[in-house]
């Protein structure tokens, strides 16, 4: 009963907005990842590192101050020879996301080849300016599941109606992958709050700078959705651009990214010799073996294997102890016996999630909160971060000149008895769980996750968490180094009144 109004609503949409459809883009053969580049410093550094550690092995460093992970993506571009291949569900508009278009941008200058892979849900650009980037001879950006009316908003909520199913796959994927040499995997994307540059909060998140055999599957895993039907080409998106256009719109963008300067002031705006920052890093990384795990990009009828199956392998070998981190918690499926079984069996089971005060989207916050209690009877320990973590927190999420409002978490990560653990984009709600793709790197290195497990420590500290319990009368307490409260924590009154309203709303399969 409802397709009528839905198909009624896209044609007037269409109609509206000039028919600014895409159309079917031109059959093109599959495009795969480079050799691993023979020279550069990705080069350079990953030979090293294999020649000083056993056959096999990889190496991380985890990369936590909100100030290094920026570096160290501005560093790999600086440096890089052959390619670079980015994924990433969201690639913002400011001043962190400017940076490094256009640090990407002379790197396809001197003879990259730049691939860039987006999802489509909240991606900026204008088709045409898509388009104009992509009459660069080196640079290609693709879009994940785009929807077909562009440039209309009232078109794009009746598609989005109509072809829910299909819309409604998102590609939450993070992945960063220099000269099939190194790579970056974790919970950030591109954005001011990723990069300690946001003014209303900035994130508390964690990547893994990656070398070694296993980059070579990051690789493999990228070409697998570069080359899926799903991602249309940007080239195909306007066929009105030209290089005369692209040279007009990087002036603009040039003009846009000098008014930056003052927000970007702990970063070099021109590319620049990393030499001291790749010295350091032999000793700084942990070797160890991995293996890079995604869902497929399609979803087909009775899909049966999906990445989430990765945690009951993490989960079952554990004899002490697992540390699960997510900033949004919505138990689905078996989470809630899975936990239990292992504290039954002498497990220690410690959750870390968001506050409601650290939460960036109280509506998945409201569907969470419901849970508590179920999750605490498993016999699990249940922290919350705080939105006014310790001035150390501060240090590692802010960046000079700019001092957020609050912080909220942005990790997403297990570690299985210090030994193991898993890094990416996964969270544990039903939207990361069921309905869009995602991908991470399961790891097994002590160094590695030894001090994974050391930073979760401190951020489940009182200063920096909420101990979630309950007492003889069932009722829940949050316990931290601000006292005992009855009442969840929040920012504001305004965010209570929000919190209550969102839980009216039968919205949650769909976080």
């Amino acid at each position: 009963m409802r397709t009528k109004p839905c198909i009624l609503l896209v044609i007037a949409a269409v109609l509206a907005g000039g028919c600014a459809t895409l159309a079917e883009p031109p059959i093109t053969p599959d495009v795969y990842s480079m050799p691993p580049a023979a020279a550069g410093k990705p080069a350079e550094f990953a030979l090293q590192f294999e020649r000083s550690n056993a056959t096999g092995q990889s190496g991380f460093l985890v990369l936590e101050h909100n100030e290094e992970a920026m570096n160290w993506r501005l560093a790999l571009i600086d440096h890089a020879t052959v390619s670079i291949d980015a994924q990433y569900f969201i690639w913002q508009a400011d001043a962190a996301g400017r940076l490094l278009f256009d640090r990407l941008l002379k790197a396809a200058d001197r003879g990259v080849r730049v691939r860039v892979l987006v999802d489509d849900l909240v991606f900026a650009p204008k088709d045409r300016s898509i388009a104009n980037i992509c009459r660069h001879p080196n640079f290609e950006i693709k879009i994940f599941n785009p929807g077909r009316i562009r440039e209309s908003t009232l078109g794009g909520i009746g598609e989005f109606l109509l072809y829910f199913k299909e819309l409604n796959r998102r590609m939450h994927n993070k992945l960063f992958v220099v000269d099939n040499r190194m790579a970056i995997v974790g919970g950030r994307n591109i954005g001011n709050e990723y990069f300690g540059l946001g003014q209303k909060y900035n994130f508390r998140d964690l990547d893994v700078l990656v070398t070694g055999p296993v980059v070579e599957e990051l690789s493999r895993a990228f070409d697998v959705y570069w080359n899926t039907k799903l991602a249309y080409p940007g080239s195909a998106m306007s066929s009105d651009a030209t290089i005369e256009e692209l040279q007009i719109l990087r002036e603009a963008f040039e003009e846009t990214l000098r008014n930056d300067r003052e927000v970007l002031a702990a970063y070099p705006m021109e590319p620049i010799q990393w030499k001291d920052k790749l010295e350091k890093l032999p000793s700084r990384m942990k070797a160890g073996e991995a293996h890079f795990i995604q869902d497929v990009p399609i979803l087909f009828k009775g899909e049966e294997y999906r990445l989430a199956d990765m945690l009951d392998h993490l989960a079952e070998p554990n004899d002490e102890e697992i540390i699960v981190v997510t900033p949004y918690l919505i138990p689905g499926g078996t989470l809630l016996e899975d936990l239990a079984r292992l504290s039954s069996e002498g497990v220690m089971v410690k959750i870390l999630t968001g506050s409601m005060g650290a939460n960036n989207h109280t509506a998945a916050h409201s569907h969470y909160k419901k849970y508590r209690r179920r999750i605490l009877a498993t016999g699990a320990q249940l922290y919350e971060f705080k939105h006014d973590p310790s001035p150390e927190i501060r240090d590692i999420c802010d960046v000079e000149p700019i001092r957020a409002k609050f912080i909220s978490l942005h990790i997403k990560a297990i570690v299985g008895d210090r030994k193991r653990c898993f890094v990416g984009s996964l969270n544990l709600d039903p939207r990361a769980l069921a309905i869009n793709t995602e991908n991470g790197l399961y790891i097994e290195s002590a160094g590695l996750c030894a001090e994974m497990a050391e930073q979760f420590d401190g951020l489940m500290m009182p200063e920096n968490a909420w101990r979630v319990t309950v007492d003889e009368e069932n009722r829940l307490r949050w316990e931290s180094s601000s006292g005992t409260v009855s009442v969840q924590p929040a920012r504001s009154f305004g965010q209570r009144i929000a919190d209550f309203f969102f839980r009216l709303i039968p919205i949650e399969s769909q976080l």
